[in-house]
């Protein structure tokens, strides 16, 4: 009888044993997969979060509170919580970074190295005069005039080479007899935002002449002045691009006009009547207008936004109604505050919008527009129809970032980086402005973002540096007195430099930095 109780309750200790065992590992799968870790030495448990650290180049040593984890690329867990990660190579600067931990979430980390001594080489150099030079906003093409005297050359160069191209020398694609009758006096060029075309002007003592040409093949001077643009009864108005570079916009006092470069015809966009409207191009052929609507006496500014094609046909309205405070007391009230922007809908009573409209950009790739006004700066998201505050403070845009998640502004002489899109559960970005530490503004001369939209490469106190986003990591390349042009290129491979003296001449020189 005692045989069979025993049996009886070792059976029933069995069972109640593997249920516990399997609540148990379901509870320990459950704790490990919101982030938990059992400490068997410290007998807890502990939250925990993984760290991945990426390099370029990759194979570099991992330390983290200067301890050895390995090397890139390479993911570790740690308990929640600050730490200093290091990353380091023979013959490269050390990257370091403070990186929060979070629980449940792997925080990535990408470090760029910088080579501490570089590879030079002379792409191109000349006895000549450098008269001028010109490059497009992107850093992608190089035009250097020079001069000998008795004739002018115009010359190409590719900063931005493809992995095919065999020949990176500067290429000269208009070259110009000056020694007749009637000398150039003055030869200019208006680049293309793509920097793929040009405005030539051609200035002598009696002609004032334009013309449209391309920067990137060889042209014959004497095939150039058969065309010059037929706009000589606009000689008052004020000549630029249409983002598109399919058209010309001429600006006056009274209207804009608008020229399409292939068909020879002229448009009229817009014949102002309001100071306070403000038109823009966008680089998918569109012109817009942001028409101020607000009734006479009224407190609150209402403006509309209209599209039209470049010909002038086309209106949409996009933005039937937008609501600017014009009392600047209410963006008083958020300066100097710790006031979280977030998105928001505009109306009449909304207290976050004020001043004047001064400037826009229409970002089609981004979804979204940016907006300044007299008294602050904003981002309007047009999928959502909302509004978020850039800054409190009129902005200017300096760069989009080429991911297309961030834009680079200065606002009253600061630097800042706003940030208006991230990956969905990414929580190392936060949307907003952000400020750029380590940066001297007063001193900054050229700022630009690098390809990979996580590094800056600018100019400060007479050094080219490259700094990461949030102004960490900042090294230095070269001094920067005497280089007349200098940029890293999109490989972030090399810095390209331009420099001219007495004893060298005109020297394009490439850095390998990386």
């Amino acid at each position: 009888m005692k045989l069979k109780t025993s049996k009886k309750f070792t059976a029933i200790l069995t069972s109640v044993l593997a249920t516990f065992a399997v609540y148990t590992g379901a509870l320990l799968i459950f704790l490990y997969v919101q982030g938990w870790r059992v400490d068997l030495l410290d007998q807890s448990i502990k939250q925990v979060g993984v760290l991945t650290v990426d390099s370029s180049p990759s194979q570099a040593n991992i330390y983290v509170n200067g301890q050895h984890k390995g090397r890139t690329a390479k993911s570790t867990t740690l308990d929640v919580g600050t730490y200093n990660v290091r990353v380091s190579r023979e013959g490269y600067y050390d990257w370091n970074k403070d990186v929060d931990i979070v629980e449940e979430k792997s925080t990535p980390v990408s470090a760029y190295l910088i080579r501490t001594e570089f590879e030079e080489e002379t792409v191109f150099q000349s006895d000549l005069t450098l008269d001028n030079y010109w490059v497009d906003k992107n850093n992608n093409h190089l035009l250097m005039l020079l001069n000998d005297g008795l004739s002018l050359r115009l010359l190409h160069h590719t900063i931005n080479t493809g992995f095919w191209t065999l020949n990176s020398t500067p290429l000269t694609i208009l070259e110009i007899d000056n020694d007749i009758e009637e000398p150039i006096t003055q030869l200019d060029l208006q680049l293309s935002p793509s920097g793929e075309k040009a405005i030539l002007q051609i200035i002598t003592e009696t002609t004032d002449s334009k013309y449209v040409i391309p920067t990137t093949r060889i042209s014959q001077y004497e095939e150039i002045i058969t065309t010059p643009l037929p706009l000589t009864e606009f000689s008052n108005y004020t000549l630029s691009w249409a983002k598109d570079e399919n058209f010309l916009i001429l600006e006056s006092d009274n209207d804009v006009i608008s020229y399409n470069l292939e068909r020879n015809t002229k448009h009229l966009l817009y014949r102002k009547v309001d100071d306070l409207d403000v038109w823009s191009t966008d680089e998918d052929g569109y012109f817009y207008i942001f028409r101020n609507n607000t009734l006479e006496d009224e407190s609150v500014l209402t403006y509309s936004l209209e599209q039209y094609n470049l010909d002038g046909s086309g209106k949409t309205t996009l933005i039937p109604n937008i609501y600017f405070q014009s009392n600047k007391e209410f963006i008083n009230s958020y300066r100097g505050s710790d006031f979280q922007f977030s998105y928001f809908t505009n109306s009449p009573e909304n207290t976050q919008t004020t001043g004047e409209i001064t400037d826009f950009i229409v970002k089609q790739d981004l979804t979204g527009i940016y907006i300044k006004t007299t008294e602050a700066t904003y981002w309007y998201n047009s999928t959502t129809g909302k509004y978020i505050t850039v800054s409190t403070y009129p902005a200017d845009v300096i760069q989009f970032s080429p991911d297309g998640d961030k834009v680079l502004i200065n606002s009253q002489g600061n630097y800042k980086v706003f940030i208006f899109d991230k990956e969905e559960g990414d929580h190392t970005v936060t949307i907003g402005t952000h400020p750029i530490n380590n940066l001297n503004s007063d001193l900054v001369k050229r700022i630009h973002w690098l390809s990979n939209s996580r590094y800056f490469q600018f100019e400060e106190d007479n050094f080219i540096y490259i700094s990461d986003i949030d102004g960490d990591n900042k090294t230095p390349l070269l001094e920067s007195e005497g280089i007349t042009y200098w940029t890293v290129t999109s490989s972030r491979e090399d810095l390209i430099t331009l420099t001219e003296s007495e004893n060298t001449g005109i020297v394009l020189t490439s850095y390998t930095i990386h």
